[in-house]
């Protein structure tokens, strides 16, 4: 099934879930799924390179180019010594997660259009995120920014956001107690993600919903999503 019909079938599913009388939800994750992180990665790597020479390479890595790990990124640009390698990725952790640098971050192309759709079919957009409670500013400024439904501070926006309580906790861990919290809120049509493993439990939790991969990059562990879920490269419908 190509990308259109499988973005198209979700709405018709949220359609029909809102005429029983149900409350649809569509989960999303963010990060790489419907916000890019590349450009945030660029900012790092150039405010890194700014003022460490050997790392000049750096500076004209391309948003095309980001790979998943930050120093393979590096070793890819032709910086591999070892000791600037592990300066990178402590200089990457204490900016990556911090809020702003999620500005940096921009739409995955038709995300914000598509759940624009979802909320004006009836249903909520549930940004089922592994960002922290300490993100939260960030991330719905830039969600804000590039015309996504919102959250309410009382949860009575037209869409929610769950982030993880601690940072420290694994995203998996973290998604499969989130999985069962947000069953509890309405009738799950449909998860997004970039993980497979993440949406191999969507699937697991939710077996009757459409889940669908979303190709971008993701952390490269030996996982593939399941044979009978949906593969797409962005939200264009």
């Amino acid at each position: 099934m190509n990308q259109r019909a499988v973005l198209a079938g979700i709405l018709r599913r949220v359609v029909h879930a809102r005429g029983q009388g149900l409350k649809p939800l569509v989960l999303l994750d963010v990060d790489d799924t419907i916000l890019s992180t590349a450009l945030r990665h660029v900012r790092i790597l150039s405010e890194f390179a700014a003022a460490r020479p050997k790392a000049a390479a750096l500076a004209s890595v391309r948003p095309e180019h980001m790979r998943y790990q930050v120093t393979d990124t590096a070793k890819a640009a032709g910086v591999t010594d070892p000791g600037l390698l592990a300066e990178l990725k402590d200089f990457w952790s204490k900016r990556f997660f911090k809020n702003e640098y999620l500005a940096e971050d921009d739409e995955v192309p038709g995300a914000a259009e598509f759940c624009r759709r979802l909320v004006a079919d009836g249903g909520v957009p549930a940004y089922f995120t592994g960002r922290d409670e300490t993100m939260r500013e960030g991330t719905v400024k830039n969600l804000a920014r590039h015309g996504f439904p919102l959250p309410g501070q009382n949860g009575d926006g037209p869409a929610l956001l769950v982030l993880k309580p601690k940072f420290e906790t694994p995203d998996l861990e973290f998604k499969e107690q989130g999985l069962a919290r947000l069953g509890t809120l309405g009738s799950v049509e449909a998860g997004f993600e970039n993980e497979p493993a993440h949406i191999n439990l969507f699937d697991d939790h939710f077996p009757k919903a459409t889940h669908v991969f979303v190709d971008t990059k993701h952390s490269g562990k030996p996982v593939v999503p399941k044979a009978h879920i949906a593969v797409i490269q962005d939200f264009r419908l």
